[in-house]
């Protein structure tokens, strides 16, 4: 594989951390490409589709930073999960005793400042071209959000799928890339001829990471491109 590649970024933009797994994956197989997998917002966190284009609206808007730097919308659910008013079906994941961290001013203060890192590959630009990885994959996925974001918004339409590119052109550029991965039970079939959305059939269970060469394929052709 050819070495590096500074005009390319590849992001996540949901759903969960299976993206970052697989990112890492290949960061371990082709070191030399570390670069082009910056972190980001979804990283390590879990956004319904629905939450993906809520957030790519306020990036568009440029009102991102500002939306999360609210930190009065943040509130716990389920004792484990910080979610925050207006970025519904966003939930900020692997936090430390959540409740600890929003009654503690300086944690607080640090939570919000690493958020506004992470979001500033969605708010500046780059300078270089952007390809996006989306993917409802990870197979515990739907028993982790239950009774708390509705899996119907984790779903691939043609309304969802169409607005994503929509707002990511706009954002990043018409050149931006776009993988979508999602089992076939959880899309619209209608999508299965789109040449970025990738069906698999990957069962469901207590798994999150994948197989390390579950992405390696699209990756190696996004690199390639």
């Amino acid at each position: 594989m050819a070495l590096g590649r500074a005009d390319l970024q590849v992001l996540s933009i949901g759903c969960s951390c299976i993206n970052r797994f697989q990112f890492n994956f290949f960061i371990d197989r082709n070191p030399d490409l570390a670069s082009v997998f910056p972190r980001g917002l979804f990283d390590w966190n879990i956004a319904s589709l629905e939450a993906t284009l809520t957030v790519l609206r306020h990036a568009v808007t440029g009102t991102l930073t500002r939306t999360l730097e609210d930190d009065d919308q943040f509130h716990v659910a389920w004792d484990a999960l910080i979610l925050h008013s207006d970025l519904p079906g966003f939930s900020f994941f692997h936090e430390d005793k959540p409740h600890d961290l929003l009654a503690d001013p300086y944690r607080r203060s640090a939570f919000v400042g690493k958020l506004r890192h992470l979001a500033q590959p969605f708010e500046a630009a780059q300078g270089v071209r952007t390809h996006l990885v989306w993917s409802n994959l990870q197979p515990n996925l739907p028993d982790t959000v239950e009774n708390v974001i509705s899996w119907g918004d984790f779903k691939l339409s043609e309304n969802r799928y169409s607005e994503a590119k929509t707002l990511a052109s706009r954002l990043f550029g018409e050149d931006t890339g776009f993988s979508f991965l999602s089992t076939p039970q959880d899309m619209e079939a209608s999508l299965n001829t789109q040449p970025d959305v990738h069906v698999i059939d990957l069962p469901r269970g207590d798994a999150y990471e994948g197989d390390p060469f579950l992405y390696n394929d699209i990756l190696t052709d996004v690199i390639s491109t």
